[in-house]
């Protein structure tokens, strides 16, 4: 029985592919900040600074400001890795778009592993967004063989990029974003990225406005 559960962990302890984590790093240069993270999946995400969610709830994390200061570097260059579940993953996603547009991130590499969590938050596109072209494998760490290991996932995933919104440095990202990712799946980068003419029909459909709060 105990090895059945080792082999069958959790979501919410499983981490990025690692070809995922690697891929941001190249994106983004290294990681300053992953807002929803543990000690454990931090051996692989290696971030240079990460709030615990097996200490502070989300809804603790979604309260706090992701100002990263000087001490630990002015970059501002986050990762979001969301293990699971939409509504969680639709308040991360809002999160990290409110401290986007506060200029607390410079930009930022998303991971949803949720697939629903596309048209749980359909402001994601307006950024340019990866979907690959199979089923990304996430991983768990194995305490006892001191490794990460890959599990077969039960939805398809997808990558979403947040770049400067300095001119010269948001081509340079783009650019970078595309020719990491483009080998892992079709980058879709909507001609009408900034326009909101979605949260009309959003509206009229769901009747209510869209929530970017919750």
């Amino acid at each position: 029985m105990s090895d059945k559960i080792r082999h069958h962990p959790d979501k919410c302890d499983l981490a990025p592919p690692a070809d995922v984590v690697s891929g941001a790093k190249s994106v983004l240069g290294s990681i300053d900040l992953d807002p929803y993270s543990s000690p454990d999946l931090n051996r692989l995400i290696g971030a240079s600074r990460y709030y615990n969610r097996e200490e502070e709830s989300l809804e603790d994390i979604i309260r706090k400001d992701w100002y990263i200061d000087d001490v630990h570097s002015s970059s501002k260059r986050v990762f979001i890795g969301a293990p699971t579940g939409a509504a969680l993953t639709r308040r991360l996603l809002n999160k990290t778009l409110k401290e986007y547009r506060k200029g607390h991130i410079d930009h930022a590499v998303i991971w949803i592993a949720h697939n629903e969590a596309i048209i749980r938050a359909p402001w994601i596109w307006d950024f340019p967004i990866c979907i690959p072209f199979r089923r990304l494998r996430p991983m768990w760490y194995d305490d006892e063989l001191d490794t990460f290991r890959s599990v077969s996932p039960s939805d398809w995933s997808a990558i979403i990029y947040l770049p400067p919104v300095q001119h010269d440095q948001f081509q340079t990202g783009l650019s970078r974003f595309h020719n990491v990712f483009h080998s892992m799946g079709r980058i879709v980068f909507n001609e009408y990225s900034g326009e909101n003419d979605w949260e009309k029909s959003y509206q009229i459909t769901c009747r209510k406005a869209y929530d970017f709060h919750s």
